[in-house]
């Protein structure tokens, strides 16, 4: 007994040990980052690694009052407020009624979707400014955001078909039995329930508009108009490049992303459990 509890310690240790120094591998590029954005650019090309023991914070103001950096930013926090708010309405009511509801056409659309998922998105992107340039759609507020929708509902829908799956459909019927309206079923009873998958669609909708790139490069010409992903090439110019100040503008890049998680951290596991493997 007692060789087992010591073979079993022994296992458990080198196991805590394995997962300790993945963690610290994955926290490493953070760190890294945040060392070198504190540093000159001749502190960095002279030693990458040191830490930065004279830290230099007015990069990050350089690298928010360069030209142009804040309005990419602010694009991409409304296209992607904006991809949020309607795949979030849109897959809801999408999964719901291809879940709930027996109808002609279901499962062509519930393929439909199935499909998008299967499709790589990069193909799509040559038909995509041909069929934008022939209606006329190119450098539009709205040009990226129709894309962006688009990519975000295949995963989204199924994900929620899914979840509204495993919720007893005898709840609909006490629910209209009580006098409860069809609106007041989804919005007061269905949609709340169903908020650790909304948790996740949230967080995927945001960073797949947050963080695209090839399509906002090709759709997009007219300045005013770019996003985050593009203002961030205006710190890599073709011969010289200041990689503290690089840095500092990946910082602040990433800031969204991570108070957007911080904030629905509690729903992703729940979520991941519960809707997207059931069904």
């Amino acid at each position: 007994m007692k060789v087992k509890y010591i073979v079993s310690g022994s296992f458990k240790i080198v196991v805590n040990v394995i997962l300790i120094v993945f963690s610290l591998s994955c926290i490493f590029p953070l760190v890294w980052l945040l060392n070198s954005a504190l540093k000159t650019n001749k502190e960095f090309i002279n030693d990458s690694i040191s830490l930065a023991f004279s830290p230099h914070f007015e990069n990050f103001a350089k690298a928010i009052g360069t030209s142009g950096f804040l309005q990419y930013f602010f694009n991409s926090a409304y296209l992607s407020i904006l991809n949020v708010i309607f795949t979030v309405i849109l897959s809801f009511l999408v999964g719901y009624f291809v879940s709930r509801y027996n109808f002609k056409f279901r499962k062509g659309i519930y393929l439909l979707f199935v499909s998008g998922m299967v499709i790589p998105t990069l193909s799509l992107l040559i038909p995509v400014f041909i069929q934008f340039k022939t209606l006329g759609l190119l450098n539009k507020w709205f040009t990226l955001l129709l894309p962006y929708i688009a990519f975000s509902m295949p995963f989204s829908v199924i994900l929620m078909e899914n979840y509204i799956r495993s919720i007893p459909v005898e709840m609909d019927e006490a629910a209209y039995m009580e006098g409860c309206s069809t609106f007041r079923l989804l919005t007061g009873i269905i949609f709340p329930m169903c908020s650790p998958t909304l948790a996740i669609i949230v967080i995927n909708s945001f960073m797949s508009a947050w963080n695209e790139f090839p399509f906002s490069l090709v759709l997009v010409s007219d300045k005013s108009l770019r996003t985050i992903s593009m203002g961030i090439r205006m710190f890599n110019s073709e011969h010289t490049i200041n990689y503290p100040l690089y840095m500092a503008a990946l910082i602040v890049s990433i800031i969204p992303i991570l108070i957007i998680y911080l904030l629905f951290s509690k729903k992703i596991m729940e979520g991941m459990t519960v809707g997207a493997v059931k069904g």
